[in-house]
């Protein structure tokens, strides 16, 4: 038995919670991309590791993910997701988030941070939602833009429908600007998002849902 799994079933039969990093991942292969769903429905989905990708990168992160990379590591983890039945209800719920992101040379791709971020609710196939997480100040909007496509004003609450044209945008897309405006401060805030995934994402999330 390995550390990751004798430490998930010793905390559970202590009825402890048990954080992520305790779990054991379920591994799923999606070509270059790789999946990670864990116990409690929360997961992630990134690149396959690429080693030519880090050759010029002398940083203890860079040297980590090259000793102890395998099949199954991704070199960075690039949409979270949480896959969830309601207690109660049973209702399922499925979301995904990506956050803003810089790159650098020497460590890749770096997590920003930021009030804003982009959310997609996918729980329903015939209403998925995408928002503009964070953005909640009153009396403004929110905006996208996909590449150098036209911009899409979202409601009052950062939020829009995810139309088969605007997935259509993302899908073949690169790049996705996000515009929200974080109480209490009313100047924007506008960050990017990389679409790197999204088809993978969302593809693996849509096969699960009941």
């Amino acid at each position: 038995m390995n550390l990751l799994k004798w430490a998930f079933c010793t905390l559970t039969l202590l009825g402890a919670s048990v954080p992520v990093w305790a779990q054991e991942a379920q591994i799923y292969d999606l070509g270059n991309y790789v999946a990670r769903l864990y116990s409690d429905g929360s997961g992630s989905i990134g690149k396959r590791f690429d080693l030519s990708a880090t050759k010029g990168c002398k940083s203890f992160s860079c040297e980590y993910d090259r000793k102890h990379s395998d099949n199954d590591t991704v070199f960075k983890d690039t949409w979270s997701f949480r896959i969830k039945n309601d207690e109660m209800t049973d209702e399922q719920k499925i979301s995904v988030r990506r956050y803003p992101y810089k790159m650098t040379d020497q460590f890749g791709e770096i997590k920003l941070d930021s009030n804003v971020y982009l959310w997609i609710n996918l729980s329903n196939a015939h209403r998925e939602v995408l928002c503009v997480a964070g953005h909640d100040f009153p009396g403004k909007t929110a905006m996208i833009r996909v590449d150098k496509n036209d911009p899409i004003e979202t409601n009052k609450n950062g939020c829009l429908h995810l139309s088969s044209s605007l997935d259509d945008q993302l899908r073949k897309g690169n790049t996705l600007i996000i515009r929200g405006y974080h109480w209490p401060f009313d100047g924007a805030e506008t960050r990017e998002v990389s679409l790197g995934g999204y088809i993978k994402t969302t593809e693996f999330l849509r096969a699960r849902r009941q």
